[in-house]
């Protein structure tokens, strides 16, 4: 049975919580990466299992938050990313409410917005 199966029957909310991460934050979010800052999110005493999973995942990689560059973003998105920011103010990882030294000590690499391009 795959992972996301297992974690689908065992956890259904957080998976829920997952795909709708995913579906807000837009491709630059892989589902591993959103299964993670959402159990960090919503379970912080959970934050050991989510660093073990980061290392095993992938060890190689350079924690921290990156940022998008807006310009080679499509029209769509971009389009999409203003009337979001526009409606809620920050993007759905900024409204998780993790702070970049808990990305960096999980080990994971995240991918946000960043500013629109022009302000």
């Amino acid at each position: 049975m795959k992972l996301e199966t297992k974690r689908w029957l065992l956890a259904p909310a957080r998976q829920w919580r997952t795909h709708r991460l995913m579906a807000q934050q837009g491709p630059s979010l892989s589902y591993t990466t959103a299964w993670a800052l959402v159990t960090l999110a919503n379970s912080p005493e959970e934050f050991a299992f989510v660093q073990q999973s980061a290392r095993e995942t992938d060890p190689t990689v350079e924690a921290g938050l990156y940022f998008d560059d807006w310009k080679e973003l499509s029209s769509q998105e971009r389009d999409r990313r203003k009337r979001w920011l526009l409606r809620r103010g920050s993007s759905p990882v900024q409204q998780l409410g993790i702070t970049e030294e808990a990305i960096k000590r999980a080990g994971m690499r995240v991918v946000d917005w960043g500013e629109p391009s022009g302000g």
